[in-house]
């Protein structure tokens, strides 16, 4: 056998590996819990439009152009650590202090993540890394639900949920500048309320004990208490915290 085989033999095996490894992932990425994301997510989906058309406009008033305004979406992916950035450029904060409080605003998502670990923790790592890149707030409450009812799909359903916000955030901050002249307010339409009211649909089903009442009070009292004090978005996370301390606590006592 001459050695040009040989190496079209090794080329041949390679190929065909990544082309059977794109169709395992493929497999276990898009099957009826792809779908069901979809479904599921849907109704936050068009509640982010309205604020990603707010922030596409904030941006522009900002002085960033079109391409900073979209690449920031695309690599941040995080509305309310955007808006905040923003409004400290309008100020002409240093940059350090701009990425220490985007940092801040968005320590919850290691909350998130570690509260869904246990169930991405049989995948490929590489894999639940770069899904986890999609773990925002929305993806978060409708996945978390959804891995509760069922037992598989959850890379499926987590990574449909991520895309389909994605899209929408990204492509809502594009329209957002372009129409920035016309679309002056989108939030006065009202659409906002959207995104309150699934998370609230969302949250309702989940509270069937003392247990978790007391974790869902406990977080939005020190959350309302904390913005009216602070006005600053770091009262989510500490809301969450004191929730999970307060439901840890009333577990333990069988309260």
């Amino acid at each position: 056998m001459s050695a040009v085989t040989i190496i079209k033999e090794g080329e041949f095996s390679a190929s065909s590996y990544r082309i059977l490894y794109v169709r395992k992932l493929l497999i276990i990425m898009i099957n009826n819990h792809f779908i069901e994301g979809l479904k599921r997510t849907f109704p936050l989906f068009i509640g982010v439009i309205p604020f990603g058309l707010a922030y596409g406009i904030s941006a522009k008033t900002a002085g960033l152009n079109l391409f900073q305004t979209v690449l920031m979406s695309l690599i941040v992916f995080a509305g309310a650590a955007q808006f905040i950035a923003i409004e400290m450029m309008k100020l002409k904060s240093w940059i350090i202090a701009i990425l220490i409080t985007t940092l801040v605003i968005n320590l919850r998502h290691i909350l998130m993540s570690l509260s869904l670990k246990p169930f991405l923790s049989k995948y490929p790592k590489m894999l639940t890394l770069a899904i986890a890149f999609g773990i925002i707030d929305e993806t978060f409450a409708v996945s978390s639900l959804y891995f509760t009812e069922k037992k598989e799909g959850y890379i499926s359903f987590l990574f449909s949920s991520a895309v389909l916000m994605y899209f929408g955030w990204v492509g809502s901050s594009f329209l957002g500048y372009v129409l920035g002249e016309q679309i002056q307010d989108p939030l006065k339409w009202g659409l906002d309320f959207a995104m309150p009211a699934t998370f609230i649909g969302i949250l309702i089903p989940q509270v069937r004990s003392r247990n978790i009442m007391n974790t869902v009070v406990s977080s939005a009292i020190t959350a309302t208490i904390l913005k009216l004090i602070l006005n600053n978005p770091i009262f989510i996370l500490f809301g969450a915290i004191i929730g999970a301390f307060v439901g840890y606590k009333s577990e333990r006592s069988g309260l």
